[in-house]
């Protein structure tokens, strides 16, 4: 059994939806059990957003427990645009695993997104003046990826390119610029290296691993009554779904005045729900998304949002029977599945890269869908 540590809910769908297009058996729990029969065994921890010492906190516990069931290695996967806790999470596995290092190969060259010569580029820009940082909330400051892994790891870091050996730091970041980049540093794996990055090194190293199996993509048959839930702050997101509002689809926005001090947020809530289940039953589909925010504090407010997301998804699915639960961006899917009380799923179909359809173990007769934010929705379900 191979498993994996995810540090977002869609990073581990990601890497499930990569698994199972190459036939492996797949499972995704928010917490470490034993799965018999099981090839692929991810732990989605969301530690991406947590504070660092809480980070790494959860990674000891977790890659402990995972060591326990004696897989053939724990990989890490990590955000391909190096947010998050990188550092100080890999450098926590490595000292509960009792590896020397952590080879980190975040390079996504499907889509664009490569390191050379330790800078990253994203669509061919250095990231931190790529079309990524326009559109994030926040922005890039760097696009070296010595810079981006974390603060205070700089001097346990190296950066190195293929026929170079490893050096005595901690963390190795690997260059790489197209597949075959990837399928050699998959065939470095040993016994003294933790193996990181983002979902294309995932995907060449189950092919260094075993054969791929001819599996069957079958066609999209969504359920009849669909709940998207948009939480991205990526703009790129928010821009789909303004034209899909523009074009007559059924979009419910939470009320601008939400977080304003003197707003009754329990009445917003009840208003914005009562949306979402009349165009349920009107129409089939609804996208519940975030627009204006009327706040000065707006910039803070991501976790806000989120738990106001999940309090009208849960009321709704209280209310109403719903077919297919339709998530973007990872915090927003990680508080919705805990405030629901889901925690393991099935992966069945990838829709495209990064789009996973899956089953959930405690509620049979529903399929959730996940899509990191900054990847692109496809036709097949945005448009069902």
């Amino acid at each position: 059994m191979i498993a994996v540590i995810a540090d977002d809910f869609t990073g581990a769908a990601e890497i499930g939806g990569i698994a199972v297009r190459l036939g492996w058996k797949v499972v995704i729990n928010t917490k470490v059990a034993p799965e018999p029969g099981t090839d692929v065994l991810i732990i989605a921890t969301n530690t991406r957003s947590k504070k660092p010492e809480e980070a790494r906190s959860i990674i000891r516990q977790t890659t402990s427990e995972l060591m326990l069931l004696q897989p053939q290695l724990i990989y890490k996967k990590i955000d391909s645009v190096l947010r998050g806790n990188v550092g100080e999470e890999l450098l926590e596995q490595i000292a509960i695993s009792g590896k020397k290092r952590a080879l980190l190969v975040p390079s996504n060259p499907s889509l664009k997104r490569i390191i050379q010569d330790g800078v990253y580029y994203f669509e061919g820009a250095p990231l931190h003046r790529s079309r990524f940082s326009t559109n994030s909330r926040g922005g890039v400051r760097s696009s070296n990826v010595v810079d981006l892994i974390g603060n205070g790891q700089s001097e346990d870091t190296d950066v190195i390119s293929r026929g170079d050996s490893f050096t005595h730091k901690s963390l190795i970041i690997g260059n790489a610029v197209n597949e075959e980049d990837l399928e050699h540093w998959a065939g470095r794996l040993d016994d003294d290296t933790v193996l990181a990055g983002g979902s294309s090194f995932f995907h060449a190293l189950l092919r260094y691993l075993g054969p791929e199996s001819d599996v069957k993509r079958h066609q999209l048959r969504l359920g009849k009554r669909i709940l998207y839930v948009c939480g991205s702050a990526f703009q790129g997101s928010r821009s789909m779904v303004a034209n899909a509002f523009d074009s007559g689809k059924k979009v419910a926005y939470m009320p601008p005045e939400m977080f304003c001090e003197e707003a009754d947020r329990a009445k917003l809530i009840t208003a914005w729900e009562e949306t979402v289940i009349s165009c349920l039953e009107k129409n089939g589909s609804v996208i519940i998304a975030v627009d204006q925010i009327n706040s000065v504090d707006a910039v803070k407010l991501d976790g806000s949002i989120s738990k106001a997301i999940s309090e009208v998804v849960q009321n709704t699915m209280q209310r109403i029977d719903i077919d297919e639960l339709v998530i973007e961006g990872g915090e927003t899917a990680s508080v919705i599945m805990n405030k629901l009380n889901y925690n393991k799923f099935y992966p069945v179909q990838e829709l495209s890269p990064g789009v996973i359809r899956m089953e959930i173990e405690e509620k049979a007769g529903i399929h959730l869908t996940l899509k990191p934010g900054s990847y692109v929705w496809p036709s097949s379900i945005w448009q069902y």
